[in-house]
């Protein structure tokens, strides 16, 4: 009786390297946790997330359920002290200014990535339809122009990411222009913060790159 495990069928077996090299495919190749405010913040980047397919990241979202930057910021700390996270990012709004400045000096001292929008989150999509420094005095108010101008039917519970994902390209573009701008003022006047002013755009490069190295590998 023949020996199945003796046939030879021409192909080789995998070495130890081939072996290792399967295994380090199908594991992430970075762990990252962001922490987000409320709905929609956790909306938009769970969509963004799997829209984006990222085999080799593992991407964990957690609400903070508050609406302070400093509660926000607290949850991402304690999670970064019981898990081995490669990168944390903590998303909060910076309408309180007193609070935004102490979660600014809190992030520093943990390693986390503070992603703030002033004076909401939302500020991130009026940027997606036209370039706007003009400050905005409560989130109601960047809402209100939103919903008066751009999309009369938001609501926190859609899937913003899809409706807005055609014109990424320019709110990533209007978004680098007004920090370039926000910071030559800030530097002038000696501000810790300005309005308006949104850095979502650095997460979503950032997990753009890891969909850039996927493609690169192939």
């Amino acid at each position: 009786m023949p020996n199945k495990r003796g046939r030879n069928s021409g192909k080789q077996g995998k070495s130890n390297d081939d072996l290792r090299r399967s295994r380090n495919n199908k594991e992430p190749r970075q762990y990252i946790l962001i922490v987000v405010e409320g709905d929609t913040e956790y909306n938009y980047f769970t969509s963004l997330n799997k829209l984006l397919k990222l085999p080799t990241t593992k991407v964990e979202l957690v609400k903070g359920k508050g609406g302070s930057p400093l509660v926000i910021v607290k949850k991402a700390c304690d999670l970064c002290n019981s898990n081995n996270y490669d990168k944390i990012f903590s998303v909060f709004d910076g309408d309180k200014p007193e609070e935004y400045k102490k979660a600014l000096e809190q992030v520093k001292k943990f390693d986390i990535t503070a992603i703030p929008s002033i004076p909401c989150f939302e500020f991130w999509f009026l940027l997606h339809y036209q370039y706007n420094d003009r400050p905005f005095e409560k989130c109601k108010d960047v809402i209100f122009e939103l919903k008066n101008n751009w999309i009369q039917d938001y609501d926190k519970a859609m899937d913003i990411y899809s409706v807005l994902k055609p014109r990424l390209d320019k709110a990533i573009a209007n978004a680098e222009r007004l920090e370039q701008q926000q910071t030559e003022q800030q530097q002038k006047r000696n501000i810790d913060c300005a309005n308006p002013l949104t850095k979502v755009h650095h997460l979503v490069k950032y997990l753009q790159d890891q969909k850039d190295y996927k493609s690169s590998k192939h």
